[in-house]
């Protein structure tokens, strides 16, 4: 008798429970500039389970593409630049991808309220 209790208290919860259901995440970013002495800021927006991440241009999601979300940092690749964000610390790191001798520049980010007006992801 108890299997069977235990079972269908098994069945109810599985019958009632939804799917995982992914939260978006913003983050506010800024960095310097260091050749051209000019402070960036922008918001991106990351989601863990469907491991994708979009960078907010002019009221419109732009979506990273080669993505990698681990519980320790988040590296994506946009048309002008290579992001990775260390989730531990916040520490930014960008790579410039056009016009550029190389290097990397660093910023942080932190955590948001989705900015006004923003597109859900």
């Amino acid at each position: 008798m108890r299997w069977l209790g235990l079972t269908a208290l098994a069945a109810t919860i599985a019958a009632l429970s939804g799917p995982a259901m992914a939260q978006a995440r913003w983050l506010g970013c800024k960095y310097v500039d260091t050749r051209r002495g000019v402070t960036h800021q922008f918001a991106m927006v990351f989601d863990d389970l469907r491991n994708v991440a979009y960078l907010l241009d002019v009221g419109r999601l732009v979506e990273g593409s080669q993505t990698s979300i681990t519980y320790q940092a988040l590296r994506t690749r946009f048309p002008a630049f290579l992001l990775t964000y260390n989730r531990n610390d916040g520490a930014l790191a960008i790579t410039p991808l056009e016009g550029t001798a190389g290097g990397i520049l660093t910023g942080d980010c932190r955590r948001i309220a989705p900015p006004p007006g923003a597109p859900s992801p």
